[in-house]
């Protein structure tokens, strides 16, 4: 995924899935009845399913991302919610701003 397709994705389940796979390590599958899950692996190999989390559309889902990106290294996560200058909600910023940084280091906050 490019810099330009990461910019352009809109708040919703296609950003909250490229998150949850490629920023909080969960497998994402979508269940005719449940709808999208998003999976850890558990130490013996079985997934544990629980619904895909909404972090490019809730703050508190999107502290999990900086969480994560804090736990990877990248200490400026904290200041990604004003990543894009006003042209993203915080959750989407933080979403775009860690996905970005995973791409290629990168200094959201600058």
């Amino acid at each position: 995924m490019t810099q330009e397709e990461i910019l352009a994705m809109k708040p919703g389940r296609e950003l909250n899935s490229k998150v949850a796979e490629e920023i909080i390590g969960h497998l994402v599958v979508q269940d005719a009845l449940l709808g999208d899950l998003e999976g850890l692996l558990d130490e013996d190999g079985s997934h544990i399913w629980n619904n895909l989390q909404p972090y490019s559309e809730d703050i508190e889902a999107a502290d999990l991302v900086v969480d994560t990106m804090i736990r990877l290294g990248f200490e400026d996560a904290v200041c990604w919610a004003d990543f894009g200058d006003g042209a993203f909600t915080e959750a989407e910023a933080i979403c775009k701003a860690a996905l970005l940084a995973k791409l290629h280091p990168i200094k959201p906050c600058q």
